[in-house]
């Protein structure tokens, strides 16, 4: 059982922020949908919560030169009543996250510091080319998505460090995120996968597709893009991709689905997912 006693602090600037995560025992509180339960159950007992959401450079999304940047304590909520082509593999996964009410506390940033291998927002932040904004009282480092993950709820950030926003490029092409669940909310993805696809003259020049719920932690799976570039995305193409993916993964058997399930499932909901990311990249108005 958690301890009842901690210190409640509640920044109002970075500077208060990073100072407060300094502390012996300091935990980031964003949304709590992780950690209050996390504290409940007694996995972690923290002797300080830094309460970020009333940061005021931690909420919002705005365009900042040639990236989007979006404050790490943004809900998902917030994130789903956007428009616009530049975030879609991003607010697919945000749009689905447990029910209304967690998204209307969760936030993105707290979605990649818990860095669940089926994390609904993960896949998007990797193909998109996301960078994290890391600060502390030893200075600020950018961190890019795809080496931020070490392993299950594992990642490089360090205690004392606040995830102040992230990054997006912005850039052309379509992008996508899809899962496989067995309910239609209030669930974890048995298998996750995202992709972005630049398209010019019809034929692919660019992409990526990454993989969750599949593997220790969400990743890229370079060998499948690449398989993409220099074809029309035709159904030879993907075909080629999805093997790529399935190569990719190491599944485990777990309450959510077997290996071989997971396995079985990967190959058409990569191909469902790429066929949505070109639509969105085409111009086309998806299904």
């Amino acid at each position: 059982m958690p301890t009842t006693g901690f210190t409640y602090l509640r920044p109002l600037t970075v500077a208060d922020l990073i100072r407060d995560l300094a502390e012996p025992g300091a935990f980031a509180l964003a949304g709590g949908t992780d950690l209050v339960p996390l504290r409940a159950a007694g996995a972690i007992t923290p002797a300080v919560l830094v309460d970020v959401k009333h940061v005021a450079e931690l909420r919002g999304v705005e365009t900042e030169g040639d990236a989007i940047r979006i404050g790490a304590a943004t809900t998902l909520a917030d994130l789903g009543e956007r428009d616009g082509r530049s975030l879609d593999a991003i607010l697919d996964g945000a749009k689905i996250v447990g029910a209304a009410q967690t998204r209307e506390r969760a936030t993105l940033g707290g979605n990649l510091c818990r860095s669940s291998p089926a994390g609904d927002t993960l896949c998007g932040l990797l193909v998109l080319d996301a960078v994290a904004e890391l600060q502390s009282l030893d200075g600020i480092r950018h961190v890019p998505v795809r080496d931020f993950f070490t392993g299950p709820s594992r990642n490089v950030k360090k205690p004392s460090e606040a995830l102040v926003s992230i990054r997006v490029p912005v850039r052309e092409g379509g992008s996508a995120y899809r899962r496989f669940t067995y309910r239609r909310s209030m669930d974890l993805a048995v298998v996750g996968v995202a992709a972005w696809l630049s398209i010019e003259d019809g034929v692919c020049v660019n992409a990526a597709i990454a993989i969750g719920a599949v593997a220790p932690t969400p990743r890229l799976v370079p060998a499948a893009a690449e398989t993409l570039v220099g074809t029309t995305c035709d159904d030879e193409a993907i075909a080629h991709a999805c093997e790529h993916v399935v190569a990719a993964s190491s599944p485990i058997d777990d309450v959510r689905g077997t290996r071989d399930h997971r396995l079985r499932v990967l190959r058409p909901l990569t191909r469902d997912t790429l066929l949505l990311a070109l639509t969105r990249a085409l111009g086309s108005s998806p299904p």
